[in-house]
């Protein structure tokens, strides 16, 4: 009988799969990721908090302790711990062959949390098949330290990086918060005359720490991970005494013509997708060479989730990385 129940409650479920797939147009694992979201066991990179102020609070004392590595990174890959250039880093390498590419990443968690497991899981697979050396800085975060303290340090961390490898071999990129970084440390080599990566590749990212457009509340109700209010104060604290217009912090404000190659990556169900479709119409005003991809009821950084559309977005991602 227990046999029987098994089977029935397995075939009952792969029904009801096959029945989201077909009515939702996406995968199951995806639908579902989505829902566990909405219960609001977490709510972007960060935990859930009804008082911001509080949250901040908190993250001034944890932000200071020393970032400790997941204990699955040393079965996944070689590990290394390095300052370069004044910066904390964590460099992973394949036990494999190594080639030259070079990946400078910069982690998202709204400027005010270091990198979690689901990062790390992401880069692996990133480099299973690049297999380079991807550098990630665990740079200061807010609300102790701001944009002026860290900006400089990333900039110094770039140039170093390329002293030894050719920017030709170097990757630019960056999920969230980092992604919006990654941007806005590009348009300041640009001011700055200093050679450009070769690809600059952001995910989710946070382009206008205001989240002043208007298009974003049709989407707030669909997002169920980030908060506009509570990111709003999570970049101010981030900005300091820069202006949030700055494009230091939004660099959708910030210079497009000369940067290198860019691919954005974005889900129609997070309140980022406004500002990611205004930056693809500012590109293509401006002769910038942008390949933009929208995935459909994908959600906040959906390439690091454990879901089908993931490996979708990792084999583009891939292929950026090794073109020519």
């Amino acid at each position: 009988m227990a046999y029987v129940v098994f089977i029935l409650t397995i075939l009952a479920f792969s029904l009801f799969a096959f029945y989201i797939t077909r009515k939702e147009k996406r995968s199951f694992q995806s639908w579902g990721s989505e829902k566990l979201l909405r219960l609001r066991l977490k709510k972007g990179w960060f935990h859930a908090a009804e008082d911001s102020s509080a949250f901040l609070i908190e993250q001034s004392v944890l932000n200071e302790q020393p970032y400790v590595l997941p204990a699955p990174l040393n079965v996944l890959a070689v590990i290394e711990r390095s300052m370069i250039a004044g910066n904390d880093c964590v460099i992973l390498r394949e036990r494999g062959r190594i080639r030259n590419t070079q990946i400078l990443y910069i982690h998202g968690g709204a400027y005010v949390e270091h990198p979690i497991l689901p990062h790390w899981f992401f880069l692996d697979r990133i480099n299973n098949h690049v297999q380079g050396t991807i550098t990630v800085p665990i740079y200061p975060k807010a609300p102790v330290h701001t944009v002026s303290e860290v900006f400089n340090k990333l900039i110094d961390l770039y140039c170093s990086i390329t002293q030894e490898n050719s920017p030709a071999h170097t990757i630019l990129m960056g999920d969230s918060a980092g992604g919006g970084l990654a941007l806005s440390l590009s348009q300041e080599l640009l001011l700055r005359g200093i050679p450009l990566p070769k690809e600059l590749i952001l995910i989710s990212p946070w382009l206008d720490i205001s989240l002043r457009n208007a298009n974003i509340q049709n989407l707030e109700s669909k997002d169920p991970m980030l908060n506009r209010k509570h990111l709003q104060m999570m970049g101010q604290a981030w900005a300091g005494d820069v202006s949030v217009h700055d494009k230091k912090v939004s660099p959708i404000n910030g210079p497009l013509q000369g940067l290198p190659p860019i691919s954005l990556f974005v889900g129609t169900h997070e309140i980022f997708l406004p500002d990611a479709q205004k930056f693809k119409t500012l590109c293509a005003r401006q002769g910038v060479q942008l390949s933009y991809f929208e995935y459909a009821k994908m959600n906040h950084d959906f390439p690091l989730f454990p879901i089908p559309e993931a490996r979708s977005a990792v084999r583009e991602i891939v292929g950026i990385i090794n073109r020519k």
